[in-house]
């Protein structure tokens, strides 16, 4: 790889870095910016509609959007927390793979140092991931407390809780990528010498 070629996907990198990061605490500050906040909850099916005859109905929870208005500040945290780590988790998986790309300079990417990093941001990836969906949730449980059962006669509700389906793909995937680093990074040991 030619050094203009490298220092291109360098710079690459480092603007996809910092423009996730940019993007995600855009985000946490409109949030406290914000008049009011939208909390996905599930209607429980006692309080659905009745059948209106016309052949369709609604069957089980519905999912609906509770806005609230003029939330507190603590209300605004919980909905902030998870772009908070969300932005965390960008930066440092960003940093760790530009020290990978930085290091194939050197025209060995199966090293052990490599995999290492590799396999820390697919460790980073995956707990984050799982960290930003349970704060959302537990956000979600903390604003809702004592309002829900008023607004739809007397029923709980409950937020949409939401699987990290795209973390833990990626973390999976940055997984194996660690994993064929370190077997890359073995096989050279190997043979080192017989050549």
């Amino acid at each position: 790889m030619t050094a203009v070629r490298q220092r291109v996907s360098e710079w690459v990198l480092l603007g996809a870095i910092v423009m996730g990061a940019v993007l995600v605490l855009f985000a946490a500050v409109a949030t406290l910016a914000a008049d009011n906040l939208v909390v996905p909850v599930e209607v429980p099916a006692a309080v659905v509609p009745p059948p209106s005859g016309d052949g369709l109905e609604f069957t089980g929870a519905v999912t609906a959007e509770l806005t609230v208005a003029d939330p507190t500040a603590a209300e605004r945290v919980w909905t902030m927390a998870p772009s908070l780590v969300l932005a965390a988790q960008i930066v440092l998986v960003g940093t760790l793979l530009l020290r990978v790309v930085r290091s194939l300079r050197t025209g060995d990417p199966f090293n052990a140092v490599n995999a290492r990093l590799i396999g820390v941001c697919a460790a980073v990836t995956l707990v984050g991931g799982v960290l930003v969906a349970a704060l959302r949730t537990v956000g979600a449980h903390a604003i809702l407390g004592g309002a829900g059962p008023s607004l739809v006669g007397g029923a709980a509700l409950e937020p949409v809780v939401e699987l990290p389906v795209a973390a833990l793909l990626l973390g999976l995937g940055l997984a194996s990528a660690a994993a064929f680093l370190r077997s890359g990074a073995l096989l050279r040991e190997e043979v080192d010498g017989l050549v």
